[in-house]
């Protein structure tokens, strides 16, 4: 379909929307001009748009407040758009190990990315909005992409009038979504434990105090004296690669970071070969234990500690691997770090991850915390990615 054609097609679709005002058309000189002017060429999609149906305006929203599609004129804003934009794949810089805003060259990489190249089309503005770019030079000359806090989202193939489709279908967030979705998922194929080896090299997680591994043999002994079998990936992890470390990334750790125990430090715990408090893997049982809402909600002033765990002896002494008493009463479980997001103005307790000893649960890891506990469902390689992907919580 020429674009001619399907600027018809969308410009009666958009005179239908009452939630659709643009601005008047730009004149073809005008914009011709600012090209000159600058030495770039807008893609030909988005220049018969500005030039035929309209120069922005208001669009309907993402989620609460309109969003104003930018009009395209001279100023500041043009004066990289000839430069090429660096990318050609999706980037999270959030979770990439070999970026760090402190060293000078990936903070010019982080430049370029938001300034080489990109007109800004509609930018929410909301806290961890997205923000909708359009590609002028480089590589991927005329493709919409997606920006959020994180990190940049290619949209392959995505034209502007592509995209302004999917706006007026309202498919966007959904395209989006899926594409994010499968983004994920490439990055978590392949072996975990290439990929955490990858991710504990990368400069930016050059702070974490890595101990060396452990034997096995050490581990085995560990095993015999608590009368327990740790779970594989566990182990394989503590004997292949860190017997545990410090200053690992963890939101809210109050500067200090998180703790990832090693097995020396664990051998305290006295109640390792118990059975686990629950015996029965059902959705009931972790509905139950994830209740937020209602006269019976765990919060601070009504926590599970003081609830469901009333009755049941706490350790004592306490083992100093434990955050608080109250979460020694979960045996069968080894507390294997601890996120030191403890602040006694608003959070008495530690956030804490456990590795489930014992059936049915065994090998996942549950977080606890100061009014509830969390079952997450993931095994320890998962956590560990998570980890070092800095959105352990």
């Amino acid at each position: 379909m020429s674009i001619d054609t399907r600027l018809l097609k969308i410009g009666a679709q958009i005179k239908l929307k009452r939630s659709w005002k643009l601005n008047q058309p730009i004149s073809l000189a005008e914009v011709e001009a600012i090209e000159s002017k600058y030495g770039f060429q807008l893609p030909e999609e988005y220049k018969s748009f500005i030039t035929k149906i309209g120069n922005g305006g208001s669009l309907p929203p993402f989620r609460e407040e309109s969003c104003q599609l930018y009009p395209f004129k001279d100023g500041h804003q043009l004066n990289r758009l000839h430069e090429d934009f660096p990318l050609t794949e999706s980037w999270e810089w959030d979770t990439d190990p070999e970026f760090c805003m402190d060293d000078p060259e990936d903070s010019e990489k982080w430049k370029r990315v938001q300034e080489n190249g990109v007109l800004v089309l509609v930018e929410e503005t909301v806290e961890g909005g997205q923000t909708w770019f359009l590609i002028v030079s480089g590589p991927c000359q005329g493709e919409v992409w997606e920006r959020d806090e994180g990190g940049v989202l290619r949209l392959p193939g995505c034209t502007f009038l592509d995209w302004v489709d999917l706006y007026l279908s309202k498919k966007l967030t959904p395209y989006t979504d899926q594409l994010f979705r499968e983004e994920k998922e490439r990055q978590k194929a392949g072996d975990p434990l290439t990929r955490i080896r990858g991710l504990m090299a990368g400069k930016r997680w050059r702070d974490i105090r890595w101990n060396p591994p452990i034997s096995l043999e050490a581990v085995r002994d560990f095993e015999r004296r608590h009368g327990i079998t740790l779970p594989e990936e566990y182990v394989t992890f503590i004997t292949e690669i860190a017997n545990g470390c410090e200053n690992f990334p963890a939101a809210n750790s109050c500067g200090k970071g998180g703790i990832f125990f090693s097995l020396e430090q664990l051998d305290c715990l006295p109640n390792l070969g118990k059975p686990f408090y629950f015996t029965e893997d059902t959705e009931e049982v972790r509905n139950s234990l994830m209740n937020y809402f209602g006269p019976n909600a765990y919060t601070g002033k009504h926590p599970i500690w003081s609830s469901l765990f009333r009755d049941l002896p706490r350790e004592n002494p306490l083992s100093p691997v434990w955050a608080c008493e109250d979460y020694s009463v979960l045996w069968g479980a080894l507390p294997f770090a601890t996120y030191n997001d403890d602040k006694p103005t608003w959070r008495p307790q530690a956030t804490q991850p456990i590795l489930i000893l014992s059936a049915p649960f065994r090998g996942q890891v549950w977080h606890i915390r100061a009014a509830r506990i969390d079952p997450e469902n993931e095994g320890f390689y998962q956590w560990v990615l998570q980890m070092l992907e800095g959105i352990a919580c």
